[in-house]
């Protein structure tokens, strides 16, 4: 008889793990606490070769190229001089596959269309709120009163899972970075024609960062710094226009694009950034986490989604040569954490360097980025590289 795993979580990861897991002879049920037609995910992302390299199982890479930008990078100073490029076209002969921009909508639709297709349930407006186990089941309880019950559970929820307070409520207590991620789509002529790569401006008093996609629409983003947290009601209703204030002062003095690109923007998308404390472990009974609930990573050098497919095939291997789960979990953990952990400092060093600086620090980062950009396509290869069977040289 097969085995039953409870997902909580319709984001990429949750589809892709019950595809992983439908390989190895597990029955799987995804919940969501969303509905289905819910297309509010505003924000994009970028997919490294790692994480596409997993993705193409399952999806054909190419539907992503319809509503997308390149994950080129080129980088200018404040007096609109290109400093460095950062190309992706060595990926394509490296690892197969390249860096690319898209919504975060239109990958989690991707993944629960493959889901759906291969006949995995997934069900919508279940908002879990807890659990029980037994020992020889876990059942989950959601808000409007069902429950279900399979041999396992996974909690892909994200950032904020509830999963993860469920399972350590005295260890879930996200730490706010003061970086607000910023970003938006907007519509201007002159930036009506795709671009090649990323324009990555460090302006005279802060960066700014923008493409133009396939469909001609201008996608921008860059980190506001924040001293204060801001309050749910903050994020809901002011936020956003404290934030197009702010970059319009900020960016008064660069290329007038920005200006308008900050003007014409027909919807703004503002998240804090937060740091998911360390977990000792990922796991209790039959129970784990995955992806950004086990492992929560900021945006800065776009490896969230990335981490978390590489979850799902070390996940589902691990059951698979593993028929004691509590065993799986565990080898889970300690063959994932050392490189996520590892990433994720990356990751914070990045954000740090998208502040203000002052003039000498600009001089010498104009003049010596292009050598570190350099070096950074020989150092990326241990995260764009990754496969399942590296993964003990990870």
């Amino acid at each position: 008889m097969n085995k039953k795993a409870i997902i909580i979580g319709a984001g990429v990861a949750g589809p892709i793990l019950a595809l992983q897991l439908k390989k190895i002879g597990f029955e799987s049920e995804i919940f969501e606490s969303r509905s289905k037609d819910n297309t509010n995910e505003g924000a994009f992302l970028g997919l490294t070769p790692n994480g596409l390299n997993v993705l193409k199982e399952f999806i054909d890479l190419k539907v992503l190229e319809d509503d997308y930008t390149p994950g080129s990078m080129k980088f200018f100073n404040s007096k609109g001089k290109q400093i460095a490029d950062l190309g992706t076209a060595y990926q394509k002969q490296q690892y197969g596959v390249e860096t690319l921009q898209l919504k975060r909508a239109n990958l989690n639709k991707y993944a629960r269309i493959a889901a759906t297709n291969a006949g995995i349930k997934i069900e919508y407006n279940k908002k879990f709120i807890s659990y029980n186990e037994s020992n020889e089941q876990v059942t989950a309880y959601f808000a409007d009163g069902s429950t279900t019950t399979g041999d396992i559970m996974i909690g892909s929820d994200g950032m904020f899972s509830e999963v993860r307070k469920q399972l350590f409520p005295e260890l879930s207590v996200l730490k706010y970075t003061k970086l607000i991620s910023t970003g938006g789509y907007a519509s201007i002529p002159e930036l009506s024609k795709p671009l090649d790569s990323i324009r990555m401006t460090f302006g005279e008093r802060g960066f700014l960062a923008y493409s133009v996609s396939d469909k001609g629409e201008v996608w921008w983003f860059n980190n506001y710094f924040r001293q204060q947290e801001p309050k749910p009601q903050e994020v809901e209703k002011t936020l956003k226009t404290e934030i197009k204030d702010h970059l319009a002062t900020v960016h008064k003095n660069d290329d007038p694009v920005f200006s308008k690109i900050i003007k014409n923007s027909h919807e703004i998308i503002a998240y804090p950034i937060y740091d998911v404390p360390k977990l000792p472990h990922w796991y209790k009974g039959r129970v784990c986490l995955i992806g950004d609930a086990a492992h929560g990573i900021s945006p800065h050098i776009g490896q969230g989604a990335s981490l978390a497919l590489e979850d799902t095939i070390v996940f589902a291997e691990l059951l698979k040569k593993h028929k004691d789960y509590s065993m799986a979990f565990h080898i889970f953990q300690s063959e994932r954490q050392p490189r996520v952990e590892k990433i994720i400092k990356s990751a914070r060093k990045v954000g740090n360097t998208k502040t203000k600086t002052n003039p000498i620090t600009a001089w010498f980062r104009d003049r010596l980025i292009g050598f570190f950009i350099g070096r950074q396509i020989q150092q990326l290869d241990w995260i764009y590289g990754w496969t399942y069977s590296k993964k003990n040289n990870s």
